[in-house]
């Protein structure tokens, strides 16, 4: 059964009381890394479920993993500095 994009979730899930999170996951470029991860530090990354058609995998990581990264934020540019960096592409493009 196919699911749509809505339904192919990721869940991390993890509590207090334990060192452990549980990452369950619809996404390719995820379970690639994990699967990775898992065949290099077995110690650490552990395949707790897969799928029958492999679509979705749990694993179980150490919670120290997980991380949240904003992106950064940058200050607004003047008017000023446009120009300048148009000014300098404008002359690389023409070098070309």
């Amino acid at each position: 059964m196919q699911l749509s994009k809505y339904e192919q979730e990721t869940i991390i899930t993890f509590n207090e009381a334990e060192q452990t999170a549980s990452v369950y996951t619809h996404n390719r470029a995820m379970r690639t890394k994990l699967d990775k991860l898992a065949e290099e530090r077995p110690e650490d990354c552990k395949v707790e479920r897969v799928t029958q058609s492999r679509q979705s995998i749990e694993f179980l990581i150490p919670k120290t993993w997980i991380h949240v990264y904003p992106p950064r934020k940058s200050a607004p540019m003047s008017e000023e500095r446009k120009e300048q960096l148009r000014e300098q592409l404008s002359a690389v493009r023409r070098g070309q």
